[in-house]
């Protein structure tokens, strides 16, 4: 397997995206931000890697 990541990297990032995720998915479910930024949010999470960390922050700051 030819990764980019150093070993373990892949399986830190999936445990990070999972926790932001969760913890998101638990301010959607009480009603403190909408669908369509849960929508937003979740693209922009599956899509991570598109974006340098500056780029990242900007359109995280942009859904909300």
């Amino acid at each position: 397997m030819n990764n980019k990541q150093p070993e373990g990297l892949e399986q830190l990032d999936f445990k990070l995206l999972l926790a932001f995720t969760n913890a998101y998915q638990d301010l959607y479910e009480a009603g403190e931000i909408s669908e369509e930024q849960f929508e937003e949010l979740l693209s922009l999470i599956e899509n991570y890697r598109d974006y340098t960390l500056k780029d990242f922050k900007k359109k995280l700051e942009s859904i909300f």
